[in-house]
């Protein structure tokens, strides 16, 4: 595992995540082959205080890393010393309007997959 890689990997996930909503509309933004845009779930239950994007960072399965951002635009950000189960951390982050699981390779360097996530 390479712990400096995969934090520097979710960092830019989650903040790309989160610099997509801030734009009112984005049509008016240029379109880029280096970004995919993680759609607005629709039915995301209205939860007061819940993520407005997270990104769930699993490695062999195992959650490595969540971050969130929140209404209120903090960056929240929990990893193994968190005293929130993983189980719980998972549920917490679907529940935002747009989120997505990145699951960083076991072997090799680098991101294997992504899974968007409809909302729990």
């Amino acid at each position: 595992m390479k712990p400096s890689f995969l934090i520097l990997t979710a960092c830019a996930l989650a903040l790309s995540v989160g610099d997509r909503t801030a734009s009112a509309d984005p049509s008016s933004e240029p379109a880029s082959p280096n970004r995919t845009e993680v759609a607005i779930e629709k039915n995301a239950p209205d939860v007061h205080g819940h993520p407005l994007t997270s990104v769930v960072v699993t490695q062999c399965n195992l959650v490595v890393a969540v971050y969130m951002t929140m209404p209120d635009g903090k960056l929240l950000r929990f990893d193994s010393k968190a005293a929130v189960s993983a189980q719980s951390l998972v549920e917490m982050a679907y529940t935002a309007t747009r989120s997505e699981r990145v699951e960083v390779s076991c072997n090799e360097i680098g991101a294997v997959g992504y899974e968007t996530h409809s909302p729990i």
